[in-house]
């Protein structure tokens, strides 16, 4: 985190040169970049499923956590919307918008485990805080041409939540399917670098992949919600806040 604030200004050419050239740009059925348009499709498939799931079987202690949870399936919900038009047509000011969801996404993410892990008047504190904090880091960089800000908020979730998970208490039962999550967002990583790559074997590229990963992970981490319980010391305590 230092490292990127310290670290002189990072343009999108200079940082990631070539972004929107994918291995893949096939035309079909008249939709332009096809593949990396529609594989945003299980994005919009896990915000339904997530929604639905809302209720009596996801446990949460404090309503606040609820209204965060809303936040970041809406999200996931719009990042299907705003990836598909930017893969349809790749430039940065379409960009914008595919980054925007994904921002608020990673810190609904930071602030709910913030909340399960640490504390959970901290992460009521720090949800419209961490909300604002994404949605200024991507206009940052549409307006500056600066990558640093949403970099950090797309990776500082990225190494915080796993060390949260590992050093502090759950509050909540199911934590396997958080670190599923963080590995299949991890292989998205991977997909995403390796697009060419993955175009040497086979013809769709490696970022269909990462979205097709990227919802998974989210999948993994929409199950443990729906499934989880509160465990009996947190039940237990009649001071929490609702």
């Amino acid at each position: 985190m230092v490292f990127l604030l310290l670290y002189g200004p990072m343009a999108q050419n200079e940082v990631l040169p070539d972004y929107h050239n994918f291995a893949d740009q096939r035309t079909l059925w008249g939709v332009p970049n096809f593949w990396n348009v529609v594989s945003n499709l299980p994005f919009l498939l896990a915000a339904i499923w997530g929604l639905r799931s809302v209720g009596s079987r996801t446990a949460f202690v404090e309503k606040w956590e609820r209204t965060a949870y809303w936040i970041l399936l809406i999200a996931v919900a719009l990042i299907a919307v705003g990836s598909s038009y930017y893969h349809a047509w790749p430039d940065d000011a379409t960009l914008f918008w595919d980054r925007v969801p994904m921002a608020v996404m990673f810190m609904a993410l930071l602030a709910t485990t913030i909340g399960e892990r640490i504390s959970p008047r901290g992460g009521r504190l720090l949800l419209l805080p961490l909300l604002a904090a994404a949605v200024v880091s991507v206009s940052y960089w549409r307006v500056v041409d600066d990558l640093r800000l949403y970099l950090l908020v797309q990776f500082y979730p990225f190494a915080a939540v796993p060390l949260m998970l590992l050093l502090f208490p759950p509050r909540y039962s199911g934590s396997a399917g958080i670190f599923t999550m963080i590995a299949l967002y991890g292989l998205a990583l991977g997909f995403d670098r390796g697009d060419r790559a993955v175009a040497a074997i086979i013809a769709t590229g490696g970022h269909p992949w990462k979205h097709i990963a990227g919802a998974a992970a989210m999948f993994a981490y929409l199950s443990t919600l729906a499934q989880r319980r509160a465990l009996l010391v947190q039940q237990a305590n009649p001071r929490v806040s609702t």
